[in-house]
């Protein structure tokens, strides 16, 4: 019955789915600046969004999700103080999920201690603590009152990948995601990139702790390693267009050879070893960088890379296809790797040049974006105000669905596009998780149904859709829902039959 209902809503989907300064320096979000870009972007045949499309459409963008508590609250404060909120979440009391995640010894182990059990308990270990940072991930998601932090910590693990299935990666990771990617995701990118460049999990994901300038004499025969070098131009910063040659990876990499671990076995710490270093002079993208060097040779580079505009440029296009379309606005990327270089990359002063441009706010990008198999669970639980007793299940779900959670292998990380996440068997696998958890089948979730009620269906269908923040349904979709309902003869079944329904639903797809 399940996969009879799945495969009828898949047929559904439309061929194209297949206050005040704080502690930064930059200005804050203007009272009416969403208002106003609302009125710029609208045109004759694209009107003005209405104040609750404005308001689902913000939360959709900058939350995994958004509750009917959160519309209240955007409504009491205004949109523009809310987003100001978000974009400082150290200011955000968020004991709820700090207390949730109080239990997970695997994010409060050091790195050390984590790779000798790793090393001990092999593979068993190793899924643990994938499932486990699985399970943290998805928590946060759906819990986290700092709800902008954590969608930029998942923009920015992918930007900077690791793959936990590599060696022993998954013993690196929980240090990685909390010192290197967290406290810098709201921050300055320069930062976000050397602390990135600093970790051992992306020293030894990329192969640059073993490169080392060869010694003849040498015991352990080594040789200079290109792969984080080439990474680091090519999707860290400048882009494959950027303008950097081959000889520019190789002046990289000899400058790179020495940051390395101390002891990749049992001390997996940030180390400089000056016998693994080049110390011979370097050109990088025609800067001379002197003989006679050592850490700083990399960090210079890092200097180089980031200031370059091919690097603004590509941050720059990856937020605002994040938070507005795939098909990222020129003007509006132009714009915001202006705001990139005159704020030295300040990831905050960028986030508000989007926030407050007429891209954002425009009739287009309303509902433009498919929500990640991460992005949909998460916001089916916060929409139905879950209870989470056991979240594995749940994080299995979103790898179903196509997003084992730290499972990208490739450097690029899991993409942002459409076309990514919308084969027929993933869909088939998003309606099929939808009509599951609304059925209560998802074992460790317990979610209140009673609030929709049991009456006629076109009055459970609103106040569920009203629920989910779906008010808006095609007649197709509305025409769907209905006739099922209304072949539901038990009033007490139409709840869980309209959200399962509604789950799977084109409208539910897209953010």
């Amino acid at each position: 019955m399940r996969m009879r209902t799945a495969t009828a809503l898949l047929l559904l989907l439309p061929a194209s789915c297949l206050r005040t300064a704080r502690k930064d320096d930059t200005p804050p979000l203007k009272a009416n600046a969403a208002q106003a870009a609302a009125a710029e972007a609208a045109t004759a045949d694209s009107p003005k969004l209405t104040q609750p499309e404005m308001i689902e459409h913000m939360l959709d963008r900058v939350t995994f999700g958004s509750r009917l508590s959160d519309v209240r609250h955007v409504q009491a404060i205004g949109i523009s103080a809310y987003l100001e909120d978000q974009l400082h979440p150290e200011e955000i009391e968020d004991r709820l999920i700090t207390d949730r995640l109080e239990s997970f010894e695997v994010l409060r182990m050091p790195a050390d201690a984590l790779l000798q059990r790793l090393r001990q308990g092999k593979p068993a270990a190793r899924r643990d603590f994938v499932e486990k940072l699985s399970e943290a991930k998805l928590l946060r998601a759906v819990y986290s009152e700092r709800q902008l932090q954590e969608v930029m910590v998942d923009f920015w693990f992918n930007h900077f990948n690791v793959f936990s299935g590599k060696g022993d990666e998954a013993a690196l990771l929980p240090d990685y995601e909390s010192r290197a990617i967290l406290p810098n995701a709201l921050g300055n990118f320069p930062k976000l990139l050397e602390a990135v460049a600093r970790s051992p999990a992306m020293l030894v994901y990329l192969d640059n702790w073993r490169s080392a300038v060869p010694r003849p004499k040498a015991k352990e025969k080594r040789g200079i390693n290109e792969n984080y070098a080439r990474e680091l131009l090519e999707l860290h910063t400048m882009g494959a267009g950027g303008g950097y040659t081959q000889e520019d990876v190789i002046e990289v990499a000899r400058c790179f050879t020495g940051w390395t671990v101390a002891d990749a076995r049992t001390d997996p710490r940030f180390a400089f070893k000056p016998e693994m270093h080049d110390a011979g002079q370097k050109v990088v993208l025609g800067h001379l960088i002197p003989a006679g060097g050592g850490i700083e040779d990399a960090s210079e580079v890092l200097h180089i890379l980031a200031q370059h505009p091919a690097t603004a440029k590509l941050v720059s296009t990856k937020l605002v296809r994040r938070f507005v379309s795939d098909d990222a606005p020129e003007a509006l990327v132009r714009r915001v790797a202006d705001t990139y270089q005159a704020t030295e990359g300040d990831i905050r002063a960028m986030l508000r040049t989007i926030f407050e441009s007429p891209e954002f706010w425009s009739r287009k990008a309303l509902r433009a974006k498919v929500r990640s198999p991460l992005e949909l669970v998460a916001a089916a639980l916060r929409a139905l105000d879950a209870s989470i007793s056991d979240p594995l299940p749940l994080a299995k779900a979103v790898g179903r669905i196509g997003e084992p959670l730290y499972g990208a292998q490739p450097p690029t990380g899991y993409p942002d596009l459409a076309q990514s996440w919308l084969s027929s068997g993933a869909l088939l696998a998003r309606i099929d998780f939808g009509l599951s958890l609304a059925s209560g089948d998802v074992p460790g979730v317990r979610i209140d149904l009673r609030p929709i009620g049991a009456g006629p269906p076109a009055q459970v269908l609103a106040k569920a859709a009203e629920t989910l923040g779906a008010q808006q349904l095609s007649d197709k979709t509305r025409g769907y829902i209905l006739a099922q309902l209304e072949q539901t003869p038990q009033p007490a079944m139409r709840a869980a039959r309209a959200v399962g329904l509604l789950l799977g639903a084109p409208e539910m797809q897209r953010r």
